[in-house]
């Protein structure tokens, strides 16, 4: 049970329901259960949507690669409902399935190759650690520029917040039908 209230668009105030309609025109949904648990502090979720948007909608990184991040940072922390979310995200992006279930071996799994290996070497680092090693900055250099490692950086930063959150207020799996 979360803790906080998952709020609807008709338990926002009326001069805060154009968040959720933005959401929708963006995202082409409804609004996922963080952001209608932000919602309760709706200035804050006004302000989080545009840097939310645009990590999803408008980095040069490959999405394939943004959402084996993000599944890696989920796994990493334990935060089931972060896998499961993304997980679908990377399936709809391109990555195989083999690679969603050899995450846990991905040193040593043959299913990933260089470019993949390096953006999860960096998302564990930063991740476990707080801080990347020159050995895991070297392999990125190598395979992206430094735009791409920027945009790697903020996606693993801001998803390391996304599971706090989730944490904090005991987000799990929506149960789907």
């Amino acid at each position: 049970m979360p803790r906080v209230p998952i709020l609807s668009r008709a338990e926002l105030a009326e001069a805060d329901r154009d968040i959720y309609d933005d959401y929708e025109r963006v995202r082409g949904v409804q609004p996922s259960v963080i952001h209608r648990a932000i919602a309760n502090a709706p200035d804050i979720l006004r302000a989080y949507m545009p840097i939310s948007n645009a990590l999803r909608f408008e980095t040069r990184l490959d999405a394939r690669l943004r959402e084996l991040a993000i599944v890696m940072v989920g796994h990493l922390t334990g935060s089931a409902y972060e896998v499961e979310a993304h997980a679908r995200f990377a399936i709809k992006a391109g990555v195989p399935q083999a690679q969603l279930d050899q995450l846990p071996e991905f040193a040593s799994s043959p299913v990933y190759g260089d470019r993949e290996r390096a953006v999860l070497r960096y998302a564990a680092e930063v991740t476990r650690r707080n801080q990347v090693s020159s050995g895991v900055l070297a392999a990125l250099q190598a395979e992206f520029d430094q735009e791409e490692i920027t945009e790697l950086a903020l996606q693993v930063g801001f998803y390391n917040t996304v599971v706090r959150i989730l944490g904090a207020f005991a987000i799990q799996p929506e149960r789907r039908s």
